[in-house]
C-alpha cells in the first residue's frame, strides 16, 4: 500500500476544484511560450497533465504512487503516465520544452525536493521553462483564515506529510526552496490569498 491508497479516489473531488485556477494559469504560461512537449512531475491523479493534453500539447506524467496513477490513467487515457521516481527520470537530457511541478515539493523531505528540481533542469532543453506551483509565505498576518485552512488540509494528509509541510514553510516556502536549489524562479502570480505562488524558471 502506498501513501495515497486511501486518498487517491478522493483527491479530484475534494482538492481538484481549488487547483483548477492554478492549473489554468500554468496552461496559459505554457501556451504563451509555445511549449509542445511537457513533463508533469509528481503528477498524482493527472489533473494538470490532462489539462495540458486538452490544450493540444503533449503531456507525460510521472509519479511513484500506483494508486494515483490508476486514477490518472482511467480519467485521462490520451496522456502517457509513467511509474517513476522524479529524482531519477528515464528521460534523455533536453527532452522537453517544459516541466511542471504542482504541490509536490512541500510534501517531500528537502533532499528529495532538490532532486526533483535537479532532474527537471536536466530534462528541459535550453530556452525551456520549469513551472512550480506551491505554498509560499504571504505577508505577515495576511489572510490568516486561508492559512488555517491550508494547515488543516496538510494535517489531514498525515503526520509525515504535515511534518514536511511545516518544515518547508519554516524555511521560507517555495521562494526559499528555489533559491537554495539555484533556480532563479520568478513569481508570476499568487493564489489562495497569497499562500500559493506560481514560479517560472527559464533554463
Amino acid at each position: 500500500m502506498d501513501d495515497y491508497t486511501c486518498f487517491a479516489k478522493l483527491y479530484d473531488p475534494m482538492i481538484g476544484p481549488f487547483l483548477k485556477p492554478i492549473h489554468r494559469a500554468l496552461i496559459a504560461e505554457l501556451s504563451s511560450l509555445q511549449c509542445h512537449k511537457i513533463t508533469d512531475l509528481c503528477c498524482g491523479t493527472g489533473l494538470m497533465a490532462g489539462m495540458i493534453s486538452d490544450a493540444g500539447m503533449k503531456a507525460v506524467g510521472v509519479d511513484l504512487s500506483q494508486s494515483m496513477l490508476r486514477v490518472a490513467r482511467k480519467k485521462h487515457p490520451a496522456v502517457t503516465f509513467l511509474d517513476g521516481d522524479a529524482t531519477s527520470l528515464i528521460f534523455s537530457d533536453d527532452e522537453f520544452d517544459a516541466a511542471t511541478i504542482s504541490f509536490a515539493l512541500h510534501e517531500r523531505p528537502e533532499p528529495i525536493a532538490f532532486g526533483v528540481l535537479k532532474e527537471a533542469q536536466r530534462v528541459v532543453k535550453p530556452g525551456g521553462i520549469i513551472l512550480v506551483a506551491d505554498y509560499r509565505q504571504p505577508a505577515s498576518m495576511h489572510s490568516p483564515w486561508t492559512g488555517w485552512a491550508v494547515t488543516t488540509v496538510e494535517r489531514l494528509a498525515g503526520k509525515n506529510h504535515y511534518a514536511h509541510y511545516k518544515k518547508y514553510m519554516e524555511r521560507g516556502g517555495t521562494e526559499s526552496m528555489l533559491i537554495r536549489a539555484g533556480l532563479a524562479g520568478k513569481l508570476a502570480t499568487t493564489f489562495m490569498n497569497g499562500w500559493v505562488g506560481l514560479y517560472i524558471h527559464q533554463i
